[in-house]
């Protein structure tokens, strides 16, 4: 009923626009935060570390516990390398536990792929370094292709008021599952190709400089301003996208028994995650 709700209203501005004398001059983008993945299995991350003698109290701030569903940053008040390390490994050995970042190890060039505590991978690699306000440890939640009741794949764990089972068919983001990093982006207009499907990697944060290219703006503004690219290949004139180089890699992490896997595609100077997931 909501997507039929949201295409009747979309429906209608263009009606609206074609009205108007303006649907040959116009583009339409429409674009979501994220997929969808049932959520059914909650933790609560902040009961878990303190009963494992890893946090004070519900409300001490030596661990303060940020959730964003299916993804929690964890910042302590003591950073030293010993500290995280203890709470990464208990994380690891929790099998309601998907993927483990901390601070990057050192590189010569590129960006880090292992974090500095084993069996991690770096905070940079996904762009959630920031050493000032950013965390010291995040970490995803499992999910798989499970179909939920109405046929649809993607079934998720996230942070919960209890540690337990959960019913109901409520959802969640931040997972690191390709049902949910995948989300909605359609563009139609006079700027776009029509019926094509562009299966090179897009993100929310290429929109800004999608918009400024359309506006023939992008020539003025900072290279450096914005995290995304222009997305060309969807235009009319650009490169046929079927023919845009993309380099896809996997990378892996192991420790005392805990491993994971982290897949990317690099395209141009821009980093996308495609999923990750912890391995049997």
């Amino acid at each position: 009923d909501l997507i039929r709700a949201d295409d009747r209203e979309i429906g209608l501005v263009l009606d609206r626009l074609r009205d108007l004398g303006l649907g040959d001059k116009t583009n339409v983008i429409v674009v979501s935060d994220h997929g969808f993945g049932q959520t059914v299995f909650g933790v609560n991350v902040a009961s878990e570390l303190i009963k494992a003698g890893l946090k004070a109290g519900p409300d001490s701030d030596d661990v303060v516990v940020a959730g964003s569903g299916e993804t929690v940053s964890l910042h302590l008040r003591d950073r030293r390398t010993k500290h995280i390390g203890a709470i990464v490994r208990f994380l690891q050995r929790q099998p309601w536990i998907g993927l483990v970042f901390t601070a990057g190890k050192p590189v010569r060039s590129g960006v880090a792929v292992e974090g500095q505590a084993p069996g991690t991978f770096a905070l940079d690699l996904v762009h959630l370094r920031n050493r000032d306000r950013g965390p010291d440890i995040v970490f995803t939640f499992p999910w798989t292709s499970g179909k939920n009741p109405s046929g649809v794949p993607g079934l998720d764990y996230g942070e919960a008021a209890a540690t337990g089972p959960l019913t109901g068919v409520a959802a969640n983001h931040g997972s690191m599952s390709p049902w949910v990093v995948r989300n909605t982006f359609i563009a139609w207009g006079a700027d776009f190709k029509r019926g094509a499907t562009v299966r090179t990697p897009a993100s929310n944060v290429d929109l800004a400089p999608t918009l400024l290219a359309l506006m023939n703006l992008d020539k003025d503004a900072d290279p450096g301003r914005f995290d995304g690219r222009a997305l060309g290949e969807a235009f009319v004139g650009g490169p046929d996208e079927e023919q845009v180089p993309v380099q896809t890699r996997t990378y892996f992490v192991k420790a005392d028994g805990y491993r994971a896997a982290l897949q990317v595609t690099e395209l141009d100077r821009q980093r996308y995650i495609d999923k990750g997931w912890r391995i049997p």
